[in-house]
């Protein structure tokens, strides 16, 4: 498939952002070609670059007010879609069972939807969560999931470390967790924003801990080398995954992580820590990584046929559609 299109520029102070874009990055490629250019949508100005469409990796994009430049994509000369998008919000609360009544402690508003309207449909939808959202919203949806999943497994080894991938807050406790499971394993910490490191040195973090050094791949090598990964973060638990290793994942539920339902991977609680190596598993429904592909190939078709219609996208074809099995991408 041909087409010319923009990303947004990777600026952030989260990690996982970083990795989302290298992922997302690596899939199109197996597509289409390279990016025309990037757009920092941070910068208030709109893009110059002549291109067919702006394409929008997804992270939490589709969140209202988290990215206001995004809400102003009406201005633009070309069209904007969203290839695996993410509404945030705490999650709803169960509520209690009274006899044969459930009553609601806290009820989560219905989300704001006018990012996604700003897009062209179908909105791709990283989690169960925000696909539904759109759907009851009226708006066109496809469930591409996240193409973190999709990552190759290449480089994967076992160097008999344990990774322990650092959560939001908690610190002291995630701290001393560290230290238990170093009695009896090799720990290695790895930061996932901007702060981290300084912010467990002063808790008494003494064990090793990786930074980010400006280059992803490297980053990654430490999850792909690692015997079993305990992560707090969204984006530390699914690369593992993608790399067949043993996950554990504790603290943070909330809409982003409807996606572990339909993975089938246990959320644990802070106090399960110090088990956090006998319990970790690889276990995950390998079924839903090739439903995303299907589903990432069909949008992308969608928007390569929008752009000619729409007399864009009219140059040589430069490489075909790549025809990949949907169990291609399932790592065991």
């Amino acid at each position: 498939m041909n087409l010319r299109y923009l990303l947004p520029s990777a600026r952030t102070t989260n990690f996982g952002d970083y990795v989302i874009h290298h992922s997302v990055e690596q899939l199109l490629a197996r597509f289409v070609p390279r990016a025309a250019g990037h757009w920092d949508i941070e910068s208030g100005r709109l893009p110059e670059i002549d291109a067919d469409c702006l394409l929008v990796p997804g992270i939490t994009h589709l969140t209202a007010g988290e990215r206001p430049a995004l809400e102003r994509l009406g201005e633009l000369p070309l069209p904007a879609y969203c290839l695996s998008g993410c509404i945030w919000q705490p999650a709803q609360h169960p509520g209690f069972l009274l006899r044969t009544r459930v009553l609601r402690w806290r009820q989560v508003a219905e989300p704001d939807t006018r990012v996604a309207r700003a897009m062209r449909p179908p909105v791709g939808a990283r989690d169960p969560f925000t696909y539904e959202c759109l759907r009851r919203a009226g708006i066109e949806t496809l469930y591409t999931g996240c193409a973190t999943l999709l990552m190759p497994a290449e480089g994967v080894a076992d160097d008999g470390y344990v990774l322990f991938s650092l959560g939001r807050g908690h610190v002291r406790e995630q701290t001393l967790a560290s230290r238990l499971l170093a009695r009896e394993h090799t720990v290695v910490g790895i930061c996932h924003e901007d702060g981290d490191e300084e912010r467990y040195r002063a808790a008494g973090w003494e064990l090793p801990l990786v930074n980010w050094r400006g280059d992803v791949e490297l980053y990654l090598s430490y999850f792909k080398r690692a015997s079993t990964v305990v992560t707090g973060r969204l984006h530390g638990a699914l690369p593992a995954l993608a790399f067949g290793k043993r996950v554990f994942y504790f603290g943070t539920r909330d809409t982003r992580t409807s996606l572990f339902d339909d993975l089938g991977v246990p959320i644990h609680d802070w106090s399960d820590l110090p088990s956090a190596v006998r319990r970790a598993s690889a276990d995950f429904n390998r079924a839903l990584p090739g439903r995303f592909l299907e589903n990432w190939q069909r949008l992308l078709e969608h928007i390569v046929a929008e752009s000619r219609r729409q007399g864009r996208g009219v140059r040589p074809e430069s490489s075909p559609v790549e025809k990949t099995s949907p169990t291609s991408c399932v790592h065991a």
